[in-house]
């Protein structure tokens, strides 16, 4: 093997005209150090022709740089620095690596030509994880391969290929591949750009793009993104054609033209921007003409931002309208948005401090139903609170005004107490003396609630009340070393004790805008106040009661937990909705939960509310989730709610949902809710995922009854993504996220790790 390194300055002296000789070349090779600038040749025989020409045959190799060149024979011109190569060659540049017949290519400014190729390109970043919805994913960029007939080098970076295919399958593997007869990749952009091109799966065209561009390593590229197509009950076949246009790296719209095959033709735009101090995303959907109900001019907006102004200002607005009240009900195709009742229109400005915070709001709702008690508009809403910590004691103040005004689309069927209008303010002071250690702690707090009506529509048009609230809340810290199956754990114990006393207040003649009675469980237990919002106060004198017992491991994980906990009544209560059996009792249900997290990856939480008085379980949820690995879990719950008063409010639901990998590369997805009181299926969820290594194909089919509706509604969802471009059939991220909120938990193939993959193709 000889081996010759030319310098640019070598080229200004004589080059000697004859074969040099082996020994010759081999002197001229000792020095290690190689110049940027340099060129290195090698091969079994090294010729020098005409004074510039240097030919090397039988496993020859240039290398300039970064640049590294195989072939049978290379004939390299020092002064032009052009080559050419015969018989099989290899190119390694920075981001791609390429193979082919014959190599005609310029050094100085990296222009040429090389005919049947095989090429490599390779993503800058493989795998990295992320946390999604709550859980652990891993996202993946992959490594493209392909070949061409012809490839043109058109500058450092950039070339064109005629009669291309591409894909991110393995060597010897054609699952699918894009075909283009015109194809442009840019490394140094990170982009590909292809022109008459189509789709084929498993030898099969499935999909035809006239014009489309793709991130070798997932960047945002403008072009038509991939087709989605799916099937609901009511709008039937779904099909749209999305355009990506990437403004700028914080600035981004998809304009995307949709076809429902019983209602028509439908245009559907997004418009996304962030910045470090504001960000937004404005939606809107139009439907000229529907075909299905006779409408005309049927649309859907959503109009959100956010602003961080400094100096701890803040704001945001979300304005969400729909042309009729059915909307939803008939266009959506994923389930969750087909119950929505009230669509906000809101506007927030915000200031948070050391002590004070500020909130200022506006707030109107489009009602999609008949109903008579649509929410009441806030226009406007001010809220001022203040916390202040000194050395024995800490002040606080929480204020707000508001001024309440109904929606006139309602007015004829309204009450003469929901017609009541007008302002409300309220002022809460309060002072609380903790006194902490280690070991426990007792914070009594004292305040004093004021409210003051100015109404209209009413007999009495001002109402003013002063309420004051005592309250004590107290704990005790204990633990202990046990050990168990010859195992260290850490027994904890914590006793609480919380007393609330409130004076009766007849507050019957007051409006009532935005108050109800709190559902009374685990948390709203220690409460002061059990009513939601500004109008109403409960009166109270009554202590809440509970323990806790935890064990922890070696590393402080918890294990095990346990609560339970009771309120008791010393008066009854006057001030307590209209259940008044309720409010006599002298003590309120018990309340129990437990929850484990055992080490073979299993979960499991239970929740109890029991009456001692009738001896009735009132509550109950019950629920496991087994995680073992990625692609891998089943979540069991159960829930029970006994509403004693109203029947109709009572609740029995089996719910289970999961994941599980079946073999051969299939993966399972499933959820089944069933409803034990009415003995009907709420939902059923069904679906399989196949895992083709570079591809995966997944199927889903999901039934739900409806409230609204008195048939159910069934949707099918049809997707097959090739991974490193993208998904044909139904649309990825409404998939996924419906996916996600069925099956917390839910990984799909893509984001299982490799090892936990690779063990399902057996």
């Amino acid at each position: 093997m000889f081996r010759k390194t030319i310098s640019p300055l070598w080229l200004l002296l004589l080059l000697p005209p004859l074969l040099s000789s082996a020994e010759d070349l081999v002197s001229q090779t000792q020095s290690p150090e190689i110049s940027q600038g340099s060129v290195e040749i090698e091969g079994d025989n090294l010729e020098t022709l005409l004074d510039r020409k240097m030919k090397a045959r039988g496993n020859a190799i240039l290398k300039k740089g970064n640049k590294t060149i195989k072939a049978e024979v290379i004939e390299y011109d020092q002064v032009s620095e052009k080559l050419i190569t015969q018989g099989n060659t290899s190119i390694d540049l920075d981001n791609i690596s390429l193979a082919g017949s014959k190599l005609n290519y310029k050094l100085t400014d990296y222009t040429g030509q090389m005919d049947d190729v095989n090429f490599n390109l390779k993503s800058e970043i493989k795998e990295k994880t992320v946390i999604k919805k709550g859980y652990e994913i891993t996202k993946r960029n992959y490594d493209f391969r392909g070949d061409a007939k012809t490839i043109f080098f058109d500058g450092e970076n950039k070339s064109r290929l005629q009669s291309t295919r591409i894909t991110t399958c393995e060597a010897n593997s054609d699952d699918w591949y894009i075909k283009s007869k015109n194809m442009e990749i840019d490394t140094k952009k990170d982009q590909v750009k292809a022109s008459n091109a189509s789709v084929e799966f498993k030898g099969i065209p499935i999909f035809y793009m006239p014009s489309t561009s793709f991130s070798l390593n997932k960047n945002r590229q403008s072009g038509f993104l991939s087709s989605t197509f799916g099937t609901t009950t009511k709008s039937g076949f779904d099909f749209r054609i999305p355009y990506y246009f990437n403004i700028s790296p914080n600035m981004d719209a998809t304009l995307t033209a949709r076809y429902l095959g019983k209602r028509g033709p439908m245009a559907d735009g997004e418009f996304r921007y962030l910045t470090e101090n504001y960000s937004g995303i404005n939606q809107i959907q139009y439907l000229n003409h529907d075909q299905s109900s006779g409408q005309d001019n049927r649309y859907y907006f959503k109009l959100t931002h956010q602003h961080q102004f400094g100096k701890g200002w803040s704001g945001s607005y979300d304005l969400q309208k729909v042309s009729d009240n059915t909307y939803f009900s008939d266009l959506a195709s994923m389930i969750q948005v087909t119950s929505v009742v009230n669509l906000p229109q809101r506007v927030n400005l915000n200031y948070s401090g050391d002590i004070w915070k500020l909130n200022v709001l506006t707030e109107k709702y489009q009602t999609l139903t008949n109903a008579s008690n649509s929410p009441y508009q806030r226009l406007p809403q001010v809220n001022l609170s203040g916390k202040k910590d000194y050395d024995y004691f800490a002040l606080e103040l929480k204020s707000q005004w508001t001024l309440f005004e109904r929606d006139d689309k309602f007015s004829s069927t309204f009450t003469d107490v929901q017609k009541i209008t007008g302002s409300r303010l309220t002022m809460t002071p309060a002072i609380t003396v903790p006194f902490t250690s280690e070991y426990g702690y007792i914070k009594p707090k004292l305040s004093t609630n004021f409210r003051s009506y100015n109404l209209n529509n009413s007999s009495d048009n001002n109402k003013d009340i002063v309420t004051p609230i005592f309250s004590v809340d107290s704990g005790i810290y204990l633990d202990r070393n046990i050990n168990f199956l010859s195992q260290n754990y850490t027994n904890t114990l914590e006793p609480r004790l919380f007393y609330v006393y409130i004076p009766y207040k007849d507050q019957s003649l007051l409006p009532n805008f935005d108050s109800g009675l709190a559902d009374l469980n685990m948390q709203t237990l220690f409460y002061e106040n059990q009513y939601n919002g500004q109008d109403r106060i409960n009166d109270a004198n009554q202590l809440t009661a509970s323990i806790t017992s935890k064990i922890l491991d070696k590393n402080g994980k918890e294990r095990l937990s346990a609560i339970i906990a009771q309120r008791y009544y010393f008066e009854d209560r006057r001030v307590f909705g209209n259940d008044h059996t309720e409010a006599k009792k002298a003590n309120s249900d018990i309340f129990l939960g437990a929850s484990a997290k055992l080490p073979n990856s299993l979960n499991l939480d239970a929740m109890f509310q029991f009456d001692p008085t009738s001896n009735n379980l009132l509550r109950s949820t019950l629920g496991s989730r087994y995680n073992p690995e990625p692609g891998k879990m089943l979540n069991v719950s159960y829930r029970l709610i006994d509403n004693i008063i109203d029947n109709n409010q009572d609740l029995e639901v089996f719910n289970a949902a999961g994941q599980w990998p079946l073999g051969n590369k299939l993966y399972s997805i499933g959820r089944y809710n069933y409803d034990l009181k009415s003995s009907q299926t709420i939902e059923v969820l069904a679906g399989l995922e196949y895992d083709g290594g570079c591809w995966v194909a997944r199927s889903i089919f999901d039934r739900i009854s409806l409230p609204t509706s008195p048939t159910p509604n069934y949707a099918f969802f049809v997707q097959l993504e090739l991974n490193g471009i993208g998904s044909i059939g139904s649309d990825a991220n409404k998939l996924n996220n419906f996916l996600y909120r069925n099956v917390p938990g839910l990984r799909t193939v893509n984001q299982i790790p490799d090892i936990n993959r690779q063990a399902n193709f057996n």
